[in-house]
């Protein structure tokens, strides 16, 4: 299998001066996906800012991967919620024309 788009998690837990424990507990919790390509971790580059997203709440506020699940579930809703309010002004539109 190919790595180009993907990215080693042992680098990105060295860039950000993590344990690559971390990022298994990411995966555990089921906020991340990983591949694995010859016994090596590898994270999909698509998912490279929502990885790093979760270690700047990690590391700057200090929450925990418990704490990242119930932040990523109500953003997830929220982005839904939107979704919705927008579909709902689109079809008060037909109405108000």
């Amino acid at each position: 299998m190919a790595t180009k788009d993907l990215i080693p998690a042992d680098e990105l837990c060295n860039y950000h001066r993590l344990e690559t424990e971390f990022i298994e507990l990411l995966k555990d919790e089921g906020l991340v996906q990983i591949s694995i390509v010859n016994k090596k971790s590898f994270i999909p580059a698509d998912e490279l800012q929502k990885v790093e997203t979760m270690i700047h709440l990690h590391r700057d506020l200090d929450i925990n991967v418990a704490g990242i699940a119930s932040i990523n579930h109500l953003l997830h809703k929220l982005e839904e919620l939107q979704t919705e309010i927008g579909q709902m002004k689109n079809r008060l539109r037909l109405y108000e024309d």
